[in-house]
Formats: structure tokens, C-alpha cells, sequence
């Protein structure tokens, strides 16, 4: 992320905004089943969005992904991969917090909930983001001036692209599949502080049958329409 960006994010944290106060910028966030293309698009409806941006000094829309666990790592002083691994693991209960809350590195998920909150927060406040996952959908679901777009397919389109991805087998696709479906949902549960509802999202998309541009174009409409842009 810029300088400039980092170091608003910084003073947010520090000086959270009441949420009675709060004024969210534009903001899309982008969840997805696994095997489905959300950086493609992301980064298809960013660039798309900057080309049509009016002329003059208006805000440069932006794509973040790893950026937000990057930051909450920091936030954290936790490494970016041991925080991944405690954000897969959110779904493991209240039980699990209390066993681990001895041994060294703990982090509650109360307080990765709370960090990670703070930073989607922020970046909703600076406004013009195009969020992928990291449960931001459960951070922002109930604000105005933002866009929650679910990204799936059926299991047997899935698996064959993430064979490619992942080069493995499709047992092993399938397993990963169910496994990193499981983990997001429960980060987005973990985040919106109760059970997964797919009324959570404004619009789902069947990648196996619309493109990655029709997806990008459709969600510019909807975008105008909710005076977004």
C-alpha cells in the first residue's frame, strides 16, 4: 500500500471513528468459493473503474487482498503467516481460545476480530477500495454506500480449476475445496458475529457461466445504480 494510505490507516486505528459518526466511502468487497477467480476480477474492476474515472483530482480506486492481513499482522506483531494460520482456525470456538490462551504468540480471536475490524473500517472510511474476502463482508454489510458481490460455482467447475491452480488431484482439489469454504465461512462468522446468511451479499454470480468482464460490467452498473460512482 502507499505511504500515504499506511499512514491513514495507522491514525484510524488509533483514533477509531463511532460507528454513529461513521461516513463509509465507496466500497466493493468480493467473497468467493474457493476456485472461483476474485483477484481477476478485482483487479479487472479496478483497473475498469480507474479508466472511467472523471477528470480532475477524484480518488484512484484500489484492490487489496493480502494488504489487510499484512496490516493486521503488524497491528498484531505477528508474522503474516502465523496470522493466516489463526484466521483459519477462527472456527474452532471459545473452548480452543481458553486451551491456547497459555502457550506464547496467542492471539484471541476476539482480538483478531477486533484488529482486523478496525483496519476494514478505516479502509471503508478513506472509501474507493475493492475488498477480496477476509471476512470484510461481515465488517461491512449493513453500511450504505458499498456493494457485496459473492463469487461461485458449482463443485465440479470448481475443482478442475483449482487441479490447475494448485497442480493436484482432484481428490486433493475437492478436499482443499471443502477445507478453505469451511475456514471462510467461519472468518466471516467470526467477523459479523453470527451464523453465515448468503442475504449477507447484495449479488451472487455463477462463474461458471457469466465471464469475468460480463461479472466486472455488471457490477459497474449496480454501482451507478446505487450511486456509488
Amino acid at each position: 500500500m502507499e505511504n500515504l494510505l499506511r499512514a491513514y490507516i495507522e491514525r484510524a486505528l488509533r483514533e477509531p471513528v463511532p460507528v454513529k459518526q461513521f461516513a463509509s466511502g465507496p466500497v466493493v468487497t468480493i467473497s468467493r468459493e474457493y476456485g472461483c477467480p476474485s483477484k481477476p476480477i478485482g483487479q479487472l474492476l479496478t483497473e475498469t473503474l480507474n479508466k472511467q474515472r472523471e477528470p480532475g483530482p477524484s480518488p484512484r480506486w484500489r484492490f487489496i487482498t493480502k494488504e489487510l492481513v499484512d496490516t493486521a499482522a503488524q497491528e498484531l506483531n505477528l508474522q503474516t503467516n502465523d496470522l493466516n494460520y489463526f484466521i483459519s482456525s477462527v472456527g474452532k470456538g471459545i473452548l480452543d481460545d481458553m486451551l491456547v490462551s497459555f502457550t506464547p504468540g496467542y492471539v484471541s480471536s476476539h482480538r483478531i476480530r477486533h484488529t482486523i475490524a478496525n483496519i476494514v473500517l478505516a479502509m471503508a472510511q478513506h472509501g474507493h477500495f475493492i475488498i477480496a474476502g477476509r471476512g470484510s463482508v461481515g465488517v461491512l454489510h449493513h453500511f450504505p454506500n458499498t456493494l457485496h458481490v459473492r463469487l461461485q460455482a458449482p463443485v465440479e467447475w470448481r475443482i478442475p480449476e483449482i487441479c490447475k491452480l494448485r497442480n493436484v488431484s482432484e481428490r486433493e482439489a475437492l478436499k482443499l475445496a471443502d477445507e478453505t469454504d469451511h475456514k471462510r465461512t467461519a472468518l466471516i462468522e467470526l467477523m459479523v458475529g453470527h451464523k453465515f446468511h448468503p442475504c449477507l451479499f447484495d449479488v451472487h454470480f455463477n462463474c461458471s457461466t457469466i465471464s469475468k468482464d460480463e461479472i466486472v460490467q455488471t457490477i459497474i452498473g449496480m454501482m451507478k445504480i446505487k450511486k456509488m460512482i
